[in-house]
Parts: structure tokens; sequence; C-alpha cells
């Protein structure tokens, strides 16, 4: 929930561009209405992000040959604990 990009602007036909001007619109209203949430919220994902960056500096250290497999491990830890936290 960091910074609102610009708009993106609507295409004549173009439904998924209409369908994504809706979203963009729903999210933005629902941040402007919901200042501290949105505020508290993008400071906890930039306190994740520099997470992310430590994990990152530490897999480069793992030899050459093994970085995707663990790359590719914690990606999916990642998500795993989205799913398990967010949605379930």
């Amino acid at each position: 929930m960091s910074s609102t990009p610009p708009r993106p602007r609507s295409q004549p036909g173009g439904d998924l561009t209409e369908l994504a001007v809706s979203v963009f619109d729903k999210v933005k209203r629902i941040k402007s209405e919901n200042p501290d949430l949105s505020r508290r919220i993008d400071r906890l994902e930039a306190d994740i992000r520099k997470k992310m960056v430590e994990i990152k500096s530490l897999v480069e250290k793992f030899d050459k040959k093994d970085r995707d497999l663990v790359t590719v491990l914690i990606i999916n830890g990642f998500h795993r604990t989205a799913d398990e936290v967010l949605i379930d």
C-alpha cells in the first residue's frame, strides 16, 4: 500500500483497462478513507522489504549453484506464509 501511482488511462475498447481503472479507483478511495491504517501498512510493508533485502544478501553467500534453489524455496515460504496469515 505504498504511495499512490498515477491513475492508468482508459483506452477505447480495453475491457481489462477499464477493470484496472475501476480497481485502482476503489483502492484509492479505500486508502483515502483510511489514511492512518494505510500509513501503518505502508510502514510495515517497508519493514518487510528491508527484511527481504537482508535475506537476499544472505542468500548471496550460498554457493552460486545453490542460490536459485534456495531462492525458490524462500519465495515459496513467503507465499505460503502470506496465504496462511492474510487469507486463512
